[in-house]
């Protein structure tokens, strides 16, 4: 139940990150057809920083008032409840800045019209999960589960900012070859 609770404030938290990569895949995009490379760079780079930024804010929120935001679907008599759903959120509250730079890279790589190497980030999500739930779940616990969604992002940020570089170099080597033709 307290999961559950944790799960719902989370989901909360996550909807501007999801506006601000569709931003970034749009305006990559954008300058990708106008040969814009170094507007590619900045928009990475600058989305990132907000993706951060905000991850840091709403990571302060979740490991000092998780307990008390979930609340709002766990009644105040249900103490253990509430403590499973702060543990929870107390802990995602530490990596939250990580989905900034997981949505952003994928989203841009997306934008850039290499929507198929997506795919393997969130691959490496599901790896990290199973893993999670196979080899920490049975020994750990409750303990694994609340450290599964960050294992999981850490997975995609491995794989999915270098493939990012690489797609936005593979791009640039691409206009270059354009504009000597």
């Amino acid at each position: 139940s307290g999961f559950t609770a944790g799960m719902k404030i989370k989901q909360l938290a996550m909807c501007p990150f999801d506006a601000l990569a569709n931003a970034v895949a749009t305006f990559a995009g954008q300058n990708y057809g106008a040969g814009k490379i170094d507007r590619i760079k900045r928009g990475l780079r600058e989305g990132i920083a907000m993706g951060v930024g905000y991850g840091i804010a709403i990571g302060v929120v979740l490991f000092f008032y998780g307990r008390d935001m979930s609340m709002l679907f766990v009644d105040a008599s249900e103490a253990a409840v509430l403590d499973a759903a702060g543990l929870y959120l107390a802990r995602l509250g530490l990596f939250y800045w990580a989905l900034g730079i997981l949505n952003v890279s994928r989203m841009t790589t997306q934008g850039l019209g290499f929507a198929g190497r997506t795919i393997f980030s969130g691959m490496m999500e599901m790896i990290a999960r199973i893993a999670m739930a196979l080899i920490f779940v049975p020994i750990y616990g409750y303990d694994a589960i609340t450290w599964s969604d960050q294992a999981a992002w850490c997975a995609g940020i491995l794989y999915i900012l270098p493939m990012c570089l690489i797609c936005i170099k593979h791009i640039e080597k691409k206009l270059e070859s354009v504009r000597m033709a």
